[in-house]
């Protein structure tokens, strides 16, 4: 029987200055399950369960990948409805954005990993779940994103929830 990984995805991650500014925005929520601190990430690509000998090659990803720091603001709440997420959203893509996840998928796809495409590109931080936004703003938190990151779902109650297993700084 093959070992498999838990839910693997492509990510920026925060500097720890942000990550106590987006905690900061969490406030206005109620209840719900508020994403920690130390989770905040902004996905690129989800990949999914993954065999475990395709780790080589997805963290050679994170390694080789060429790119610069994005200027990002984050300057909006919003929500996926349905799933009843809140989250940080930018309102001006950068054009480095979508390019960087771009790379990532055809570098993943030339390593012949398998993974689901998603249809649609919402870059955003998940902020918490189970709740409802806010109808006002927050003050926006300029982020140069500059860490690319291999994570992992650990799921469950765990602190953080999620596990880097490969990251880098542009």
């Amino acid at each position: 029987m093959q070992q498999t990984t838990g839910r693997l995805f492509f990510a920026l991650w925060p500097d720890d200055d942000v990550a106590r500014r987006l905690a900061d925005t969490q406030s206005p929520l109620e209840g719900g399950r508020k994403t920690h601190a130390r989770d905040f990430h902004l996905t690129l690509a989800f990949l999914g369960v993954q065999p475990c000998e395709n780790l080589p090659e997805l963290r050679r990803v994170v390694e080789e990948i060429e790119f610069s720091a994005l200027p990002l603001v984050l300057d909006r709440y919003g929500e996926f409805s349905r799933q009843k997420v809140v989250w940080a959203g930018i309102s001006s893509v950068p054009e480095g954005l979508p390019q960087l996840r771009s790379r990532l998928l055809a570098m993943s796809a030339l390593q012949r990993l398998s993974f689901r495409r998603e249809a649609g590109f919402v870059p955003h931080v998940t902020l918490a779940r189970k709740t409802h936004a806010p109808v006002s703003n927050f003050e926006p938190i300029p982020w140069r994103a500059a860490r690319i990151a291999l994570a992992e779902s650990v799921g469950g109650e765990a602190v953080p929830r999620y596990r880097l297993l490969a990251c880098r700084d542009a």
